[in-house]
């Protein structure tokens, strides 16, 4: 089985290029019709097609462990829409390329390629709209974004991170109404999780089951600013153990006087009771001038076999061109987890 991984692997590294050169190609004998996308970032060829990517390359200087430098991850993203009322979309993701460490020098892996989305999308009526086949789970507010361009810091915060599962496969059903001043969104989605891949699931990762699940939030405009708060739930099991888990949450988000202000709150229960793996973070993305931002962000973690840990974060984020992310921070900590590791972070996105 190992072999055939690793086949797949190497195919999917010399194929993923060989398409995107193909496609391009294509598109420049067929005419000079290629635009940058509006944005700035991406290009749309003939036939409403769009392509994008990313590349992260991040540093990191934890207080007890070696400094490393890591191409962090390589996306391809295409959308294309043949129709008014129908989308497919995909990326796929390329990590864990090569790594430098501090006293050990230049690691690689050879790469792993990830399916990170993978779906057809179709507008039922100008409310509800269908998909079918991978997406991120919309659990909260951090999962549904997840790309490190878009993010305002570095690393996640470490209640987002393996407390549910991040990505699922299947139907999802997406409603979205504005009435009276007030936005209302809602998703349900009943899939089996993470059937679309080229390697199977880690041990330790929770997408390997069954899921189901929703999420609702409502938000609306109060003078200047703007406010939501969202209610999370997904019921899961593992396809090892077969034993169901269940993951609840609050999300809250303000927009005000030019600040993001985010949150969330998550409780896991396992299957046989016992102590929950639960958590919270706080964070807001101060502007200080036009293209640059401070972050702060304070949270909170604990997992079933230890104490809490608490962390608190302070960094920047530059956008100087819509084409380049460069972000840095500090994260303070009560104690050291493998998803709450504190030192020094920063990372370089291109997005073309």
């Amino acid at each position: 089985m190992r072999r055939v991984i690793e086949l797949r692997r190497m195919w999917s590294i010399a194929v993923v290029p060989a398409l995107l050169v193909t496609v391009l190609a294509a598109s420049a004998l067929a005419g000079p019709i290629v635009a940058r996308d509006p944005s700035g970032v991406g290009i749309i060829l003939p036939g409403n097609l769009w392509i994008s990517g990313d590349a992260t390359i991040t540093v990191e200087a934890p207080e007890t462990q070696p400094t490393n430098f890591e191409l962090d991850d390589v996306s391809l993203l295409a959308r294309w829409e043949p129709l008014s009322r129908l989308a497919f979309f995909g990326e796929l993701r390329l990590e864990n390329l090569f790594e430098v460490v501090e006293h050990e020098g230049v690691i690689t892996s050879g790469g792993i390629v990830e399916i990170e989305r993978l779906y057809a999308e179709t507008l039922l009526t100008p409310e509800l709209s269908l998909r079918i086949g991978k997406v991120f789970t919309p659990f909260g507010l951090w999962n549904v974004i997840s790309r490190g361009p878009l993010t305002w810091t570095v690393e996640e915060p470490a209640i987002t991170e393996n407390v549910f599962p991040q990505r699922a496969t299947g139907l999802s059903l997406v409603y979205q109404k504005t009435w009276r001043g007030w936005s209302f969104d809602a998703t349900a989605y009943a899939p089996g999780q993470n059937q679309i891949q080229f390697r199977e699931a880690e041990d330790e990762s929770l997408d390997s089951g069954l899921l189901f699940g929703g999420r609702a939030a409502a938000g609306r405009d109060f003078g200047p600013a703007y406010a939501s708060l969202g209610l999370n739930a997904a019921g899961f099991t593992r396809r090892e153990s077969r034993e169901w888990q269940t993951a609840t949450g609050l999300d809250l988000e303000v927009y005000a006087g030019g600040h993001e202000i985010t949150g969330e709150l998550t409780y896991r229960v396992p299957a046989a009771g016992g102590r929950t793996t639960h958590g919270l973070y706080l964070q807001d993305a101060i502007p200080i001038v036009r293209t640059l931002y401070g972050v702060l962000r304070f949270e909170y973690f604990r997992r079933p076999d230890g104490p809490a840990a608490t962390g608190q974060l302070v960094g920047l984020f530059w956008r100087p061109v819509p084409n380049l992310v460069l972000k840095t921070q500090y994260i303070f900590g009560t104690r050291r987890l493998e998803n709450l590791e504190t030192g020094f972070e920063a990372s370089l996105s291109l997005l073309f």
